[in-house]
């Protein structure tokens, strides 16, 4: 591939032009189960080969799904056309990095064969049936497994290479009873198939299914709120944008003009942590060939720094921060890696707070820019430290930003999401409004 791309880039130089590619490869297999059968089994891969030309400071985007010299000769052809066209970008340069970088990771893993992968799938239907004869259907039931490899090369001499495998299995359970029904859905991840928890994921959509069958509306009124970490993994990432410099320099950033502010409780720092060892997958370089590094965003309350890649970089006259974010297809743009929210000032949990598991309508309930949210939710009521009921049927409405200000930190301990590319301290929000009974 090296050889292919360097060949690539030489017809570039050709016409007086810089570019940068990105070439990436992927194999996947999705199985699922319905009636104790498979019901889905596909088998996938793809090729996708995307540069980003820059001639007389325009910029041309092309790819092509087809590596022969002909679909490469006409991919070049069209990027210098689409610069041709497009206004000169003051900001957006082909960066001045050479040498190598390795992102490559391979595990010491059995092979598997497919019969054992088509049991397992059917076997998660099976078990959560056969584990309370109230389920009426298990509607998201599955096994997906995939082989990702990335190739970078620019004009300027940077190469890099990403490599990686994910394993997944997932399954849900749909009850009724006495005319009510509640649904609960969970996975597990993995680099490894043997690692994959297929268990957990049984027991934890049947449990949280059980105990939503038995929910209860709660009086409206202010409480105490703890989201679980997929929860808040969730929430956070609707209102991402306070992180991006392009964001900021497109008016659409609520914190564009608070940089040195107070943000959030000054008990809170928020991190950015691209080699996180705890993290599903570390992350050591961008999509322009930039090495990343550990980025505080918030430090006990006060915001920072943004995200930036080359272009916000440059026009802001601000370092780099290696968040360059680009796929074969599209143009330079920017985002995050793995989310550290630590504190200080650690306090007991209250006596009686709500903790959040599922949240509906976040896109349509939610506002970005001035932070409101309404969102339909279900979770549980703790009172004394134990779990005492569920709820559902009410909406919990607030604001992110004045959230994140009136927060205590009760532990500190970093939790993750499912995924792991979110840890949070377990955090207690006040005030925060339900519309129930």
């Amino acid at each position: 591939m090296k050889n292919l791309m360097e060949k690539i880039l030489n017809q570039v130089t050709d016409h007086k032009a810089e570019a940068d590619l990105i070439l990436s490869t992927s194999k996947s297999l999705k199985l699922s189960a319905q009636g104790e059968a498979i019901s889905e089994y596909k088998v996938s891969s793809s090729q996708i080969l995307g540069i980003r030309l820059i001639k007389d400071h325009k910029v041309g985007i092309s790819y092509t799904e087809s590596l022969d010299e002909e679909s490469l000769a006409l991919m070049v052809s069209q990027a210098l056309e689409n610069a041709d066209t497009n206004e000169p970008s003051a900001y957006e340069k082909i960066l001045d990095l050479s040498g190598e970088v390795n992102d490559v990771i391979t595990y010491d893993e059995k092979a598997v064969d497919i019969a054992e992968k088509t049991k397992q799938v059917i076997r998660l239907e099976s078990e959560v049936k056969k584990r309370d004869s109230r389920v009426e259907a298990v509607p998201y039931n599955g096994y997906a497994e995939n082989e990702f490899v990335s190739y970078y090369m620019s004009s300027r001499g940077r190469y890099g290479k990403y490599q990686d495998q994910s394993y997944q299995a997932w399954t849900s359970a749909l009850l009724g009873e006495a005319g009510k029904k509640s649904m609960y859905y969970d996975l597990s991840l993995a680099h490894r198939f043997q690692d994959l928890d297929w268990e957990y994921v049984i027991k934890n959509s049947l449990y949280h299914a059980q105990e939503m069958l038995k929910e209860k509306t709660i009086p409206t009124g202010k409480y105490q709120v703890r989201f679980t970490e997929d929860s808040f993994k969730d929430l956070m990432d609707v209102f991402s944008s306070i992180y991006s410099a392009k964001a900021a320099m497109d008016k659409i950033n609520p914190w564009a003009n608070k940089l040195g502010e107070v943000v959030t409780s000054s008990d809170l720092t928020i991190e950015d942590h691209p080699l996180f060892e705890k993290a599903f997958r570390i992350s050591k370089f961008d999509s322009e060939g930039v090495e990343r590094k550990p980025l505080k965003l918030v430090k006990e309350g006060v915001l920072q720094t943004f995200y930036h890649n080359s272009i916000t970089a440059n026009a802001l006259k601000t370092p780099n921060t290696g968040h360059a974010s680009r796929g074969p297809q599209s143009s330079l743009n920017i985002g995050g890696t793995v989310l550290l929210i630590s504190g200080k000032n650690v306090r007991p949990a209250p006596p009686k707070y709500l903790e959040i598991i599922q949240m509906d309508g976040l896109h349509a309930g939610t506002n970005s820019i001035t932070g409101d949210f309404s969102l339909p939710v279900k979770g549980y009521l703790w009172e004394g430290g134990e779990k005492k009921m569920a709820f559902g049927g009410v909406t919990l409405n607030g604001n992110f930003f004045n959230m994140l200000k009136n927060v205590e930190v009760t532990g500190s301990e970093l939790h993750s999401s499912t995924d792991r590319s979110f840890f949070s301290i377990p955090l207690i929000f006040n005030d925060l409004s339900i519309a129930g009974s």
